[in-house]
């Protein structure tokens, strides 16, 4: 019998791989597509590189970042912190944000994957909890952005019950690019799935609305986010959407992490509003054919 060369018996390996799983290979930034710029950040498919100036804080001048795959591309990201940098809203003395942003980012890759997504989950633990980590952070979701079609990106947390300036009705709601062109047809899609969960709940939901803009402060919280504006330069599919009031999710799911439960319902209908999406702009999903089912139902 003839010995098969060992280059033969590898490339035979590769050829019974699944199509599928041979498409979705992910290729981090080369060397040369950093070269040009004074930032690389982060490891593996994670890694951006990017020139931050501070003279132009909602632009992103960045490598794109492409992902050689047939699905359509979500992005969930946690951007809260276990320092003090970006603690979020607080309940009962305690910080919750960066616990239930790491919740809402679990359900919803689980979801989306199961639905037919590929699926980045980058966090801000990834590039550093300080202003450079966000940067980082901020700049890779925007790489995705600029390199890929048709990429939605959802960071989903909880508001504080403290009104202020820039949010002065806290609660519900989806905040949006201010910079940039909004697509309102997502915006509506994505709210139009999740009114069922406000019904149930009797929670308002204020909808979609851009952040802010009542400061032009190099990094002033009174500005638009730039980590919407920075990835809705070249994709207006990009919200931080705030699921209630921290303390209302404490009130009626008994406490953050059981709000991985009461939420579940949410969860779905993002997932379905993002579904519906791809399924527009051309992607093959098995929910394009028939709905998909409600984990809360199940």
């Amino acid at each position: 019998m003839r010995r098969l060369s060992l280059t033969a018996v590898c490339l035979a390996l590769i050829l019974a791989l699944p199509a599928i799983g041979r498409e979705e290979v992910a290729t981090p930034l080369s060397d040369a597509e950093c070269t040009s710029h004074s930032s690389d950040v982060g490891e593996g498919i994670y890694r951006t590189c990017f020139t931050y100036t501070g003279e132009n804080w909602a632009h992103a001048n960045v490598a794109a970042i492409k992902f050689a795959t047939p699905k359509p591309i979500a992005v969930v990201p946690v951007q809260y912190t276990t320092n003090g940098a970006q603690p979020g809203a607080e309940v009962n003395g305690r910080n919750i944000g960066f616990e239930w942003n790491r919740i809402t980012q679990d359900e919803l890759a689980i979801r989306l994957e199961e639905a037919g997504f590929f699926v980045l989950k980058p966090a801000i633990q990834m590039y550093g909890e300080n202003w450079d980590g966000f940067q980082g952070l901020e700049h890779f979701i925007a790489g995705v952005h600029k390199g890929n079609p048709d990429v939605q990106t959802i960071l989903l947390t909880a508001d504080s019950h403290i009104a202020v300036e820039q949010n002065p009705t806290p609660g519900a709601q989806m905040l949006v690019t201010g910079l940039h062109p909004r697509n309102r047809d997502w915006e509506a899609t994505i709210q139009r799935y999740i009114v069922p969960f406000y019904q149930q709940t009797g929670l308002g939901n204020i909808g979609a609305r851009v952040r802010g803009g009542l400061s032009d402060e190099e990094g002033s919280s009174k500005a638009w986010h730039p980590l919407i504006e920075r990835a809705a330069e070249y994709g207006s599919t990009v919200s931080i959407m705030e699921a209630a009031q921290a303390v209302q999710i404490v009130d009626q799911a008994g406490s953050i992490e059981a709000g991985r439960e009461w939420a579940a319902p949410l969860f779905d209908g993002i997932v379905k509003g993002m579904s519906t999406h791809a399924c527009a702009a051309g992607y093959s999903l098995p929910s394009c054919n028939s709905p998909m089912e409600d984990r809360s139902s199940q």
